[in-house]
């Protein structure tokens, strides 16, 4: 972290912003992990305290800092959850069918199988078919998230933390436009597992788009 130059302060919070970036990241900080007091903060940057705290506001909405009175700015253990809030919205806004957002979210889950695949791992079978029985048995709102559940375990099995969360996103999303009927769910569900099972990850990527009716 260095000083701001006089000559740059028509941008002092941006500037300020990037400093304390370079700043947690230089010092390999971690979620939870506090950062220095604001007046020393405004020490080492040479700065006002009133533009520190504009650039820490600044760092909290964006999800990076997690702002607590009387304790300091603290490093988010979500810091994901802003850029999803506005992902959701704007897939909320793609278009009358909802195409676009199912096929983002079959292109994640695709992308996990592929990758689990070509790994060599293995997929959660036991808890896939028990998320499969919940939702062939269970009413529609119960259904519908043993299936989100299900969907979910298979991303998980790509070990990917920063994949997770979006493919969440976008899973949720799509249950609120794909119907789960019971009629139909379990043959589904038992069609994909055994395609995993197979390691056949074209035709398991079938059943998904199947699945998601595009």
């Amino acid at each position: 972290m260095k000083p701001i130059e006089k000559a740059e302060r028509y941008t002092l919070s941006k500037l300020v912003v990037q400093n304390l970036k370079q700043y947690m990241i230089q010092n390999n900080m971690s979620p939870g992990e506090k950062l220095p007091a604001e007046r020393e903060l405004s020490q080492i940057m040479n700065v006002s305290r009133a533009i520190l705290r504009e650039a820490l506001r600044s760092l909290e909405s964006s999800g990076i800092l997690e702002i607590r009175h009387g304790e300091g700015a603290f490093i988010s253990a979500n810091s994901l959850s802003p850029l999803l809030e506005q992902m959701s919205f704007a897939a909320g806004l793609s278009g009358s069918d909802g195409r676009e957002l199912l096929e983002i979210r079959y292109m994640l889950e695709a992308a996990a199988i592929d990758e689990v695949m070509r790994q060599g791992g293995a997929f959660p079978f036991e808890e896939l078919e028990r998320w499969g029985a919940a939702a062939a048995q269970s009413e529609q709102a119960q259904a519908s998230e043993a299936d989100v559940q299900l969907h979910l375990a298979v991303v998980r099995s790509m070990r990917n933390d920063s994949l997770t969360p979006l493919a969440e996103l976008f899973i949720r999303q799509a249950a609120e436009r794909v119907s789960v009927r019971a009629d139909t769910i379990a043959e589904q569900h038992d069609r994909y597992v055994r395609t995993l099972r197979s390691a056949d990850a074209e035709s398991a990527k079938l059943v998904l788009r199947e699945h998601l009716g595009i």
